[in-house]
């Protein structure tokens, strides 16, 4: 027994790291057949005939604006999307009764959705301007950034039981957690806004084209790594208390 006991050990890591990949490949699967991909491909191709057809001089700023837009609001309301049909399908009542955790179920859906984000902004900003050194920064930015608003989109969702609770509850978060793109557009400043995700989203995604410091980079990813570890936190909160019913249910929102 004892020796049993011992061999098995080793294996729980790798069962739990192969249930994550099963769970990602579903999701996957999932946005295709749902034409997740195909409604990205259509808001890629808009955004990149917007893009040409501007003057070279408003060329990068809307690019970043647009990039930002991108895997944040998308990420977000996709994430909503997916819950709620999930929801409607009754697909949690049994989910976490098998070897499935949460935090597995978490990150399946994040990545997935970040991968989607990522494949999409690189389209964008390859066909507009091409493959440049400083490319490195505007995958870190456009990453991060998804799986922050990805992982907020997904505890707003598991929060609430209708499309139009999600999206009255989105409009509130959203709005706040965007406010530093006034800054971009020259209409406010405040140094408050060094404490929004989206400002390290912005120096990063601006970096392509306007060099920032290495003291500015470090504050960037660091600040979104932060509010990544927060907003993981809120979304499993979210999730034990609303799906898995360790704590008593939100309210319907």
């Amino acid at each position: 027994m004892n020796n049993k006991a011992i061999t098995l050990r080793p294996r729980l890591p790798y069962s739990g790291v192969r249930r994550f990949f099963s769970s990602w490949r579903q999701d996957m699967k999932l946005q295709f057949r749902h034409h997740f991909y195909s409604a990205y491909l259509l808001i890629s191709i808009a955004y990149i005939i917007l893009l040409r057809m501007l003057p070279d001089t408003y060329q990068a700023k809307l690019n970043v604006l647009l990039t930002f837009s991108d895997p944040s609001m998308l990420g977000f309301f996709f994430i909503g999307g997916l819950i709620l049909l999930e929801k409607g399908q009754h697909i949690h009542d049994n989910l976490f009764v098998t070897p499935h955790s949460p935090a597995s179920y978490i990150w399946s859906k994040t990545i997935s959705l970040t991968c989607l984000s990522l494949i999409s902004s690189l389209f964008i900003h390859m066909s507009t301007f091409g493959f440049h050194q400083r490319i490195g920064a505007f995958i870190a930015g456009v990453t991060l950034t998804a799986v922050f608003f990805t992982l907020v989109g997904l505890g707003v969702a598991v929060r609430c039981h209708t499309i139009n609770g999600f999206f009255f509850s989105s409009v509130m978060y959203s709005t706040i957690l965007v406010l530093p793109v006034l800054e971009i557009l020259q209409v406010y400043t405040s140094k408050l806004f060094l404490l929004f995700p989206a400002t390290g989203s912005l120096l990063l995604l601006t970096s392509v084209f306007e060099p920032i410091s290495g003291a500015d980079s470090v504050y960037a990813v660091s600040s979104l790594l932060i509010w990544i570890g927060i907003a993981f936190y809120w979304a499993y909160s979210s999730l034990q208390s609303n799906i898995l019913g360790d704590a008593k249910g939100g309210r319907d929102a």
